[in-house]
């Protein structure tokens, strides 16, 4: 039960001896700050031995000191040295194309970059004075306890700047939020008190979790798909979220290898935005990296003999627009625009041409419809087809083809050599191999007609032969004979 220390200080008068009485007010007739003020006065110390009257000598001094570590620091990057300005680039996706065995290796395909910077942007500075003359009067003379007091104030510098620098890199939440337009939902529906509450947000984390593990961009804010696992997940929670899903959920399974922890757990006093409760993150969501940090040598002033102590700390502390995060918040999920395609039909452009003997046609095949919402920059996809190739002579009856004529993947149309006539007529037909995702899918179809013309006559090569002075070069009705 707690005492008051008005209480004790009546219950101390109370015990005390005459002398003691007799010098000290009484505290519950005085004010306590007399009382106070009289026991300390030098006349009145009760350093005094009642019993001699000498003075009591001091047992020790204890001085409490206890570092206070960042729970972040694990996070860090290794400390850089120099330089103001750091440059991350990531690459994004690159585009696949279908087999061409005639492409050429000369085309130019540039990769694309997404980059943005970090700069030097949180020096801070912590300092102390430390007078020896005034603080070796405090202590005995063999000076226990006062190289203690020296350091347990350079550790309590230490420990405020471990201190703020946890406040500011979990105040990188809110920066996220505010300058990247806001920061991914997934709506729960309280904060977790029970099992039911502790089990919906353990059913979150472990869902978004396992999507994270897959390509996306849907948690991050640059155009560049990004996955993770569980080496690179951090969960953050506040201690009492941490309390509840311990307690509330996986006791519940305790016995289950489900309980297992699949990331890492860093539990924060509070999370910089209303309503959360929890959050998962890649491990560089928070990007942060130490460029100058540690105790200058100290500066003596002999004016009042002191000395003056200086920490610095600068370094990078900024938001990864790469990384993955997502919020569990009471608020509602996150509205992710759904872009939906409405495929009307399908077409040649054009629907008809004429092709030579053995040469080749593109046909231009094109899948046709709208996509929503209005604006949006996507083509309508995939451009497509299974094709079916028949043939007729110019008397509309069916001909035989063979294997030199077919549509290649590049919807090119190539025409046999043999056993096809100028006049012949080449039918295409195609099926779109459009799949509706979400719905029935209806079967959208087109027809290519192409006319066969007569192949164009090639002329015979020159060839560069050096004439033989021996030799006479006449017709082929003449008779070739060797000069004498």
């Amino acid at each position: 039960m707690a005492v008051l220390n008005s209480t004790i200080l009546e219950r101390a008068w109370l015990s005390g001896s005459n002398d003691y009485q007799q010098r000290i007010p009484n505290p519950a007739i005085s004010s306590y700050a007399d009382h106070v003020a009289a026991l300390f006065d030098p006349m009145n110390h009760d350093l005094f031995n009642q019993f001699s009257g000498l003075l009591n000598g001091l047992m020790g001094t204890y001085v409490e000191s206890k570092l206070f570590e960042n729970p972040l620091a694990v996070l860090k990057k290794p400390a850089a040295q120099w330089g103001n300005t750091e440059r991350r680039v990531a690459v994004k996706y690159l585009q696949a194309h279908s087999y061409k065995v005639d492409d050429s290796l000369l085309k130019l395909e540039k990769p694309e970059f997404v980059e943005w910077f970090y700069s030097v942007g949180e020096p801070r500075r912590y300092e102390f004075s430390w007078s020896k003359y005034e603080l070796q009067r405090a202590f005995s003379a063999d000076g226990y306890g006062y190289d203690e007091l020296l350091q347990a104030t350079i550790t309590q510098a230490y420990s405020s700047d471990n201190y703020d620098e946890m406040n500011i890199m979990i105040q990188m939440f809110a920066e996220a939020e505010q300058r990247m337009g806001g920061l991914y939902r997934y709506n729960v529906s309280a904060a977790p008190t029970d099992e039911a509450t502790a089990k919906e947000l353990l059913k979150g984390i472990r869902t978004v979790a396992g999507r994270m593990k897959f390509p996306s961009m849907l948690y991050n804010h640059i155009p560049v798909p990004v996955h993770e696992n569980g080496d690179t997940l951090v969960v953050w929670v506040t201690p009492e979220v941490m309390a509840s899903l311990d307690v509330d959920a996986l006791s519940a399974v305790f016995q289950l290898d489900k309980a297992e922890v699949q990331y890492r757990i860093i539990q924060i006093p509070e999370f910089p935005i209303p309503n959360v409760y929890a959050a998962i993150t890649s491990e560089d969501f928070i990007y942060a990296r130490d460029v100058w940090y540690g105790i200058e040598p100290p500066f003596y002033n002999p004016a009042n003999l002191t000395l003056k102590y200086y920490l610095h700390h600068a370094q990078m502390i900024g938001v990864n627009p790469a990384a993955n995060c997502v919020l569990f918040t009471t608020e509602a999920n996150t509205a992710i625009p759904t872009v939906t395609m409405n495929v009307t039909g399908a077409s040649f452009t054009p629907a008809t041409g004429n092709v030579e003997i053995g040469g080749t046609l593109k046909t231009n095949f094109t899948l046709t419809g709208t996509v929503s919402p209005t604006g949006t920059k996507i083509a309508v996809e995939p451009d497509s087809a299974i094709y079916t190739v028949t043939g007729e002579d110019s008397g509309g009856d069916p001909i035989e083809l063979n294997t030199r004529t077919y549509v290649d993947d590049s919807g090119v149309l190539h025409v046999q050599k043999s056993g096809i006539t100028a006049g012949d007529k080449i039918n295409v037909s195609a099926v779109a191999t459009y799949v509706n995702p979400s719905g029935a899918t209806t079967e959208r179809t087109a027809s290519f007609a192409a006319t066969v013309t007569a192949a164009t006559a090639q002329g015979a090569k020159e060839c560069a032969v050096e004439t033989d002075p021996y030799i006479t070069y006449t017709d082929e009705t003449e008779e070739t004979t060797a000069s004498e």
